[in-house]
């Protein structure tokens, strides 16, 4: 398996541009997956940068119904030919509050109520769990299971003028089985990474979790979750994991300092192999 990281919050070398965002190129068992697309081209430029064509996906999925991850999509150079796989909660009216009411930002899917990009893309909606192809599966319909993951958080869903608690369904993670153990990936990690370690060790019990990537979602977050998130990380026993994204600058330090060469450097034009990690 081979993973570059096209776009995330930093980058690792000169000519790439980086934004709030991810977008990941997986390639295992002859099959070509995009997984999430940022929320703007940066991940076309990049992996041009790279030297990487994005023709001939096996397919695009898009980890949950938010720009960051979602936005890029209409941007990808030429017809989308390959399935793009998300969940059935995905294009719903997503909103993150302000305190104060006045800053409430809309963060949903940009494109979704753009009839001719929804009738172009084909998209395949998933629920709990597929498999797309052999040994390769999209988890939805994570609960939040873990009870420091287990608070307020400030994500809506606008719906006939009135903001409901958004509690995420639509979050999916893609899971590889590889010799190795499950290589899991995940966008935000909305539900919480460790429920959605859980899901994954009830989904395939017994089976070996090799590697994580993943946003965590932890910037901000009090320290006592980030070392719980830690402690339970390295009770599920990842020989590696890769923290981007939202995870956090903190949050990724202490994590390093934690798992040291468990835990490559990421960023932006990174590129991953089951074995070992470039430079």
């Amino acid at each position: 398996m081979e993973i570059t990281v096209l776009t995330e919050n930093t980058v690792s070398r000169r000519g790439l541009l980086a934004e709030h965002g991810l977008s990941v190129l997986v390639e295992e068992g002859g099959k070509r997956i995009l997984f999430d697309t940022g929320q703007s081209g940066v991940y076309i430029h990049n992996a041009e940068q790279l030297g990487i064509s994005l023709e001939g996906l096996d397919a695009i999925v898009l980890s949950h119904g938010h720009y960051d991850h979602t936005g890029g999509l209409p941007e990808f150079p030429g017809e989308v030919s390959c399935p793009v796989y998300l969940s059935g909660k995905a294009l719903e009216d997503k909103w993150c509050l302000a305190g104060d009411g006045k800053g409430n930002r809309c963060i949903g899917v940009p494109w979704r109520e753009d009839a001719r990009e929804l009738e172009r893309l084909p998209l395949i909606f998933t629920w709990e769990q597929e498999e797309i192809f052999p040994g390769i599966y999209l988890l939805g319909q994570i609960s939040t299971t873990v009870p420091s993951e287990m608070g307020e958080k400030p994500f809506r869903i606008l719906q006939n003028g009135r903001y409901l608690p958004d509690t995420m369904e639509d979050e999916q993670l893609l899971v590889i089985r590889t010799p190795q153990g499950l290589a899991v990936f995940a966008g935000c990690a909305h539900p919480g990474i460790l429920s959605c370690v859980e899901k994954v060790k009830k989904t395939f019990p017994g089976e070996k979790l090799y590697s994580l990537l993943a946003g965590m979602h932890l910037r901000g977050c009090p320290q006592e979750r980030v070392e719980e998130t830690i402690t339970g990380l390295k009770e599920a026993g990842f020989t590696y994991l890769i923290p981007l994204h939202c995870t956090g600058t903190l949050a990724i330090a202490r994590m390093k300092m934690a798992f040291r060469e468990e835990l490559p450097h990421g960023g932006g034009g990174k590129a991953f192999f089951l074995c070992k990690h470039s430079q």
